[in-house]
Order: C-alpha cells, then structure tokens, then sequence
C-alpha cells in the first residue's frame, strides 16, 4: 500500500471516528446538556482578589428521556478556577434533571471528543513516522493498559490479603516482558533488554527500598493525592517509586542492547574491551537526556502544586517541606533508576550479545 492510500484511509477513519465522538450521547446514562446561551453575574470576594461568578445556563437535553427538553441550571465559579471552571456556550455538561424539566446541578464537562482527537492524533504521528514499528508500539500500550486495569481490578478483590508491593513486583516484570517483546521480534538484543531491565530495576529498586528503610524521619505519605482511599500507604508509595522509572529503563535497555548488537554486526570481530569501551560513550550519551526527561517529567507533579502554595503566601521553603517531599524523593529515585540501569544494561547486553568464545579469548 502506498503512502497516498495511507493518508486517505487514516483521514477517513479519524473523520468517522472524530464525528461519532460528537455523538455519542447515546452511550452516556447520565443526562448531558449542551449550553446555548450563559449570563453572567460577577461579585466581588471580599477576602481576595478573585471574583465570584455565577452563570445562569440555558441548554438542551441531548440524551435519555428528556432529550431535546430545555433545560436551565446555574453554575457557580470563580475567576481563578481553583476548584471550579468557567463554562462556555457550547459547552456540554452532565446534569441532574428533575421530572418538572430544572436541574439540580452539574456534574462534569464532557470532554471525551478532546481526548480522542488527541489519541487520534498520537495515533497517526506514530504508525507515519515509525510505520509498523509504530503500530507494535501502540498495540504494546494497549497489552500495557490491560494489564494495569486486571491488576488493579485483582488487587481490588484482594486489597485485604494481598500485598500491593509484590503484585505489582510481578506485573513490572510483565510489563518489560510484554512490551519489549511486541515492539521489537524475539532476537538476542530483546532478550538481553528484558534482562536488562528486569536486573536494573529490582537493583534499583532494592537500593531505594534498604535507603528509606535505613532513614528514620517519617514520610510525609498523607501528602500523597488520594491517599485515604489506601490502607497500605508505604507499599503504596512503594509502587509509586517501582512505576516511575520504568519506561525510562526500558528505554535505556533496549537502546544499550541494540546499539551494541548493530556493533556487532558491524564488525563481528569485534573485542569484548572495545565493544564496552564503545558502549561506555554511547552510555554517556544517554545519561544527560534521560536524566531530564525523568527529570522534568516528576516536575510536572511539583511545580503546580507549589505555586499554588506560593500564591497564597506559604514560603517556599515551607511548600516544599510540608508537600513536595514525597514527589522529590520520587524524582531522586527515579535518576538513580536510570544511572544504574546505565551500566547494568551496559554489561548484560555485551555479555549476552558477545561470542562466549570471542569474549574469553578478549578479556
């Protein structure tokens, strides 16, 4: 198949899918009202700067019993959209309807066109610019999301007699197994990767478990989002930390594995003290930029949280003692994560990818 049936085909199916998004109020219970007219009233808050908004909506029913009923509701909110959000014309909402047709309230904007739009679009820019590649690449993410809903729905139905550490000790290894056996074909480089990856985190994991074992103050775990709903807060923090770093060393592996397998193939005669030696400078290559990605990645957790803690006058000092400690040492775990996955994949893939005979005769 050509490029040009490619283009038109994937234009086709992202059109159709795109215009059955914008129309799926059959699928939702819930009642969704699309907003054709807003008033506003804006009052003056006598504590802050912010103001305080109260919309008057008036909408149509798109779905369920009342469908093509008018429907009015208000919504209160405020200029800096903390808690709440300004809504639009246009917009659609979900609602609770009462039988005399007025609403009680809303519960949620729609956004389910937003995102697929934006998996459509992530979709498409991967199959274009990786191929097929690409396509074992999404359905890798797919296999992914499975097993992260049957692990959870698992440990759902055993929260009380299971360990939350070593379920998810296993479906990490799943994870690398599954993953880098889709995206690349079972070969020598795969196998040293999964290897490696499975050796890199469960060393790294094991140092950061023994380091906050070893440190007495306690973790300020309560900072954690959603940490009510857990019964098992250090195991659950645990995870965090097992999960972070993941993708990054699998990343690493797979890229140390294959750049010394092309070696290889380039010159199989290769010495085992030169092809380390090549693997050490493409290693630091890779050091720095996986590094900030992790980096500025856990960042995305920090930053806005800490200047919401700025802008209502905590120090900053005093944002990061109080709720970013659990989040940096996140980030701190993770770089180390990615250091020692460095020359751990380093030494597996040319121990494994290397002729045993060669590599004796080498060393």
């Amino acid at each position: 198949m050509n490029i040009k049936k490619k283009i038109i085909i994937s234009f086709i199916l992202s059109f159709l899918t795109i215009l059955f998004v914008y129309n799926d109020y059959f699928l939702y219970k819930k009642p969704i009202l699309k907003i054709n007219d807003i008033k506003e009233k804006i009052e003056n808050n006598g504590t802050t700067k912010e103001k305080n908004i109260t919309q008057t909506i008036s909408g149509t029913i798109k779905n369920g019993k009342y469908k093509g009923k008018e429907v009015k509701v208000i919504n209160h909110t405020t200029t800096s959209g903390v808690y709440d959000e300004q809504l639009h014309k246009h917009s659609e909402v979900f609602v609770e309807v009462k039988s005399d047709l007025t609403a009680i309230g809303i519960n949620g904007v729609k956004r389910d066109k937003y995102v697929v739009i934006l998996i459509i679009i992530f979709i498409n820019s991967i199959v274009f610019v990786a191929g097929r590649k690409g396509i074992k690449t999404i359905v890798s993410l797919i296999a992914n999301i499975i097993i992260s809903l049957l692990a959870i729905l698992l440990f759902q139905k055993h929260a009380r007699t299971w360990n939350m550490l070593i379920l998810y000790l296993f479906v990490s290894i799943i994870f690398v197994t599954t993953s880098l056996l889709i995206t690349n074909k079972k070969s020598k480089k795969t196998f040293s990767a999964i290897v490696s990856s499975i050796i890199s985190f469960i060393v790294s994991f094991s140092l950061a478990f023994i380091i906050i074992k070893l440190y007495k103050k306690p973790i300020p775990y309560w900072t954690l989002e959603y940490i009510e709903a857990v019964h098992d807060y250090e195991n659950f923090f645990y995870v965090t930390i097992l999960l972070s770093g993941l993708g990054a060393i699998m990343d690493i592996a797979i890229t140390i594995s294959s750049s010394l397998h092309e070696l290889i193939l380039k010159d199989p005669t290769i010495k085992y003290k030169n092809l380390l030696k090549s693997g050490k400078e493409i290693c630091k290559d890779i050091l720095g930029t996986m590094n900030n990605v992790m980096l500025f990645t856990c960042f995305t957790s920090v930053i806005p949280m800490t200047f919401l803690l700025m802008k209502n006058n905590i120090v900053l000092g005093d944002a990061i003692k109080m709720y970013s400690q659990v989040e940096i040492i996140v980030i701190l775990t993770s770089c180390i994560n990615i250091v020692l996955a460095i020359p751990i994949s380093l030494y597996v893939s040319a121990f494994m990818l290397h002729p045993s005979k060669k590599r004796k005769e080498s060393i």
